[in-house]
């Protein structure tokens, strides 16, 4: 059995567990691409209105279902703590993952959603971008610089950034030991790499 069938198998076990579950809703197995996603029925979706024609809570919703259909296996928790502090949105491939809006242009802005990330004690950062000209790799880039040279910033563990860009995967960060401290990364887990893109000639410098 190849590492991929492994992980698709994980993901139909996790389905079948989920679906018995009282507390799950929404338990979604992808046919085609193996991934499978679930919702806690205490997952808080936050319903008010966003600049684009869409309640915030649905960001996390297309976030679930382009990561479902890129193969993942990703299960939105209730965020409530034991201590009853906001925790993580839930886990993306068994580490968790926080899921963050990017409405505006501005680069600070990325900086500031991966520190709330780290905050909440994420592993993962998903960067949701409800237009798509909004996104580039090198505003991605900038925002993980500003975040990592800001000495008030939380060290935290955040390992990997991934970008949605309306309904498309279109990249993903990792943490590496350069300089730079993060690298472009294509390469997810078997049928989860992100979809190409084209970097503007303005992010030349990526």
């Amino acid at each position: 059995m190849s590492a991929n069938d492994s992980y698709q198998e994980d993901n139909y076990q996790e389905y079948a567990r989920l679906q018995v579950n009282p507390d799950y809703v929404d338990v979604i197995l992808d046919e085609s691409s193996g991934g499978m996603s679930a919702i806690h029925r205490l997952h808080k979706f936050d319903k008010q209105m966003g600049p684009y024609g869409l309640r915030r809570g649905e960001y996390e919703i297309k976030s679930l279902e382009v990561l479902r259909k890129k193969g993942h296996r990703i299960v939105l928790e209730s965020e409530k703590s034991s201590q009853g502090t906001k925790k993580y949105d839930g886990l993306l491939d068994d580490i968790p993952v926080e899921i963050k809006a990017i409405e505006g242009s501005g680069t600070w802005s990325i900086s500031t959603k991966l520190r709330d990330a780290v905050k909440q004690h994420a592993q993962y950062a998903v960067l949701y971008f409800p237009k798509s000209e909004f996104f580039s790799p090198f505003r991605v880039s900038e925002g993980l610089r500003l975040y990592q040279s800001n000495p008030d910033n939380p060290i935290g563990s955040l390992s990997k950034v991934l970008v949605i860009a309306e309904d498309r995967l279109v990249a993903c960060w990792e943490k590496k030991a350069t300089p730079e401290g993060w690298s472009i990364s294509e390469g997810l887990r078997g049928q989860n790499g992100a979809d190409p893109f084209t970097i503007p000639p303005s992010d030349a410098k990526l």
